[in-house]
């Protein structure tokens, strides 16, 4: 996100120390303040879900099918059908709100490998 540590903690209002043991996984990132820092830096649905899975945004669903994302400028335009995949998002992130930590994890495993497949379909 081109953001430094010291920014980022200003802007979340913590101290620079608590951003860099989230990084290292010293401490866990509290599950509430990942809706903030996603509005914050008006982090767009899709890259944030590669964010939180920990996966490359190569791709993004389109009207005409998968493209490469170059930019974040890509996002400028969207069309009705990634609005409705905005709400899709929405929905994913509100369950695992809602879930304990260990759920949470198991949860975006789980559509970790489903990902997985789906690209194997793909490409086949």
């Amino acid at each position: 996100m081109h953001i430094t540590q010291k920014q980022m903690a200003q802007d979340l209002g913590v101290n620079p120390g608590t951003i860099s043991r989230y990084e290292s996984d010293e401490r866990e990132f509290p599950i509430e303040q990942l809706k903030v820092v996603k509005e914050l830096y008006r982090i767009p649905d899709e890259m944030f879900l590669a964010i939180l899975l920990e996966r490359p945004l190569k791709t993004v669903r389109s009207g005409n099918g998968l493209r490469t994302l170059d930019s974040t400028s890509d996002y400028a335009n969207r069309s009705a059908d990634s609005v409705v995949e905005e709400q899709y998002m929405r929905d994913i992130m509100a369950i695992a709100e809602r879930m304990a930590p260990e759920n949470r994890a198991l949860f975006f495993t789980g559509l970790q490998s489903f990902i997985q497949l789906y690209k194997n379909q793909l490409d086949n």
